[in-house]
Parts: C-alpha cells; sequence; structure tokens
C-alpha cells in the first residue's frame, strides 16, 4: 500500500518540529524540571527512595536526559528529510509538499512551545498563522492549476 505523498509531508514537518523541540530541550534549563518529575516517578513506580543528589546538575540523570534529547535530534531530522523525500517522489507537486511541510512543521512548533513550555499563543500570533497558512496554500494551488508546457 502506497502512503500519500501528502501524508508523508505532514509526517515530515511534523518530525521537523520534534527535532526542534528536542533541541531546545537538549540546552534549556527547564529540561531539569523535567528530569526531576521523571526520576520522581521513577522512583514512585518501582518503590525506590528519591536521591537527594538530583539537585545537582552534573547529575547522570541529567546527563541521561540530555543525551536522550540529543539523539532525538538526530532521529528526528533522519526521518524528516527521509519522509520529505519521499513525498517528493511521490508527489506531482514539490510546491504542495512543500507547503504542507512548512506549515505542519510552523503549527507543530507552536503546539509543543505552548504545552511544553508555557509560550503563549496570542491572538496576533494566530492572525499571523492563518495568513501565512492561507499565502501557502493560495501559492500551492495557483502552482498546480497552470498547465505544464511539453518539452519539444
Amino acid at each position: 500500500m502506497a502512503v500519500s505523498s501528502n501524508l508523508l509531508a505532514v509526517a515530515a514537518g511534523s518530525f521537523a518540529a520534534l527535532a526542534s523541540l528536542f533541541a531546545k530541550l537538549t540546552v534549556d534549563a527547564r529540561t531539569i524540571v523535567l528530569a526531576e518529575s521523571l526520576y520522581r516517578l521513577g522512583c514512585q513506580t518501582f518503590g525506590l527512595e528519591v536521591s537527594e543528589y538530583l539537585g545537582q546538575e552534573d547529575n547522570l540523570v541529567y546527563l541521561i536526559i540530555r543525551g536522550l534529547c540529543l539523539g532525538g535530534i538526530f532521529l528526528c531530522n533522519a526521518l524528516m528529510w527521509t519522509m520529505f523525500t519521499k513525498a517528493l517522489n511521490s508527489s506531482k507537486s514539490s510546491v504542495q509538499v512543500t507547503v504542507l511541510n512548512s506549515v505542519t512543521n510552523f503549527c507543530t512548533t507552536a503546539f509543543c512551545g505552548h504545552v511544553v513550555f508555557g509560550e503563549p499563543l496570542s491572538l496576533k500570533w494566530w492572525c499571523g498563522a492563518s495568513l501565512i497558512a492561507v499565502g501557502s496554500i493560495l501559492m500551492g494551488q495557483q502552482e498546480t492549476a497552470q498547465p505544464k508546457k511539453k518539452e519539444e
């Protein structure tokens, strides 16, 4: 069963956004809060005692979390490029694939930033995002509506 080029483009855009999320988590100070939450949850789940050593930034738990995030950057980028290339190869319109990829990346990045980092999404942001999405869609439709010239 062949996968739709549109679905591949959306998946590629989502993986691009996840790569950005992992990049921010690799270097952001709030990753420590995430690591502490995961550590405490793991200790509670397995009935282990919570160590106070966790408060130090050079803790092995932090290094593992940051290492996993760094690996997530490379994994998501590899998946993004694989899916984007497949979408381009299977589509009749490279513009449509690029537009879908960009809009998905833009919206998914905003959603992840809001959920994970609490970044605000104001009315002005939504208006701007809507204009970008509509403009991208109009550009994609214009390209697909033009008849192709035959090569002689």
